[in-house]
């Protein structure tokens, strides 16, 4: 067991558990806290933790603010911060990376990938070795945001501002809504209904593979109707799921909702 322990901050029990159980498994100690607030508390029982691992949506605090304010408090002998999130584009990862942050993982990583980056970042000399590695992603994210710039800047912050704007008008929507649902309903049938809404309710050019599935992920997080732990596995199965009978009469449901939303329906099949 290693005598320095590693903080893990996730705001999903499920999760929460598994990544602990992971780590644990493979020999670390771990201290596992729901928010940001509480990982810098745990910094006044452990100062030098051998790493600290972040959510990046978390409540009360979220990753990036609290990962600013542990940088503040440690010195000059800071421990490496990895950021693990269900988001994945530059804007995100750049903002992780500005704030302190040393790497950056998707939830959808495999497992194997997320213990082979945490026994890099524990290891002797790594902090060193990751400063260069982390100079560079932030020049190029930069570079890649720079690239939008002018009319194109403007017209993607207005796709993501609309796009957010959707995401929480659909969620509640699915707030009011979920408590209809019968306890016994599989989650699959919860995907679909999801999925049933976000065909209906979204911009025609949400629906290549990325934003979709960045969108789905986004409101799911947002919703307790379909687990956050399974949404991924849904995602990387989805063409097989698609055509199950509970996924289509969820999906059905949730177009059969959609006008209630009040957004412009597209009338798409799934596909």
């Amino acid at each position: 067991m290693s005598a320095r322990p590693i903080i893990l901050a996730e705001d999903n029990d499920t999760l929460r558990r598994m990544y602990a159980d992971m780590l644990e498994s493979a020999g670390f100690s771990v201290m596992k806290v729901a928010d940001g607030e509480k990982a810098i508390g745990m910094l006044h029982k452990v100062s030098n933790p051998q790493l600290i691992i972040l959510d990046v949506m978390m409540p009360r605090l979220d990753g990036i603010e609290t990962c600013a304010r542990i940088r503040k408090m440690q010195g000059l002998h800071p421990s490496p911060i990895l950021f693990l999130s269900a988001l994945d584009n530059p804007d995100t990862i750049l903002e992780c990376l500005q704030a302190g942050g040393d790497d950056y993982l998707v939830k959808s990583a495999p497992m194997t990938e997320i213990l082979e980056r945490v026994q890099f970042w524990t290891r002797k000399g790594s902090s060193d070795e990751g400063s260069e590695r982390r100079k560079k992603a932030i020049r190029e994210l930069r570079a890649l945001s720079e690239e939008c710039s002018g009319a194109d800047a403007v017209q993607v912050v207005e796709e993501i501002t609309a796009e957010q704007a959707t995401v929480n008008e659909l969620a509640s929507f699915i707030g009011t809504h979920s408590a209809g649902f019968a306890e016994e309903e599989p989650t699959i049938f919860r995907f679909g209904y999801v999925v049933g809404l976000v065909h209906a309710c979204v911009r025609q050019d949400l629906q290549n593979e990325g934003r979709f599935n960045r969108f789905l992920r986004n409101l799911v997080y947002k919703t307790n109707l379909v687990d956050r732990q399974e949404i991924d596995a849904m995602l990387d199965n989805y063409e097989r799921i698609v055509s199950q009978s509970q996924f289509q009469k969820g999906w059905m449901r949730g177009r059969d909702d959609a006008p209630k939303v009040g957004l412009d329906a597209l009338g798409e099949q799934p596909a």
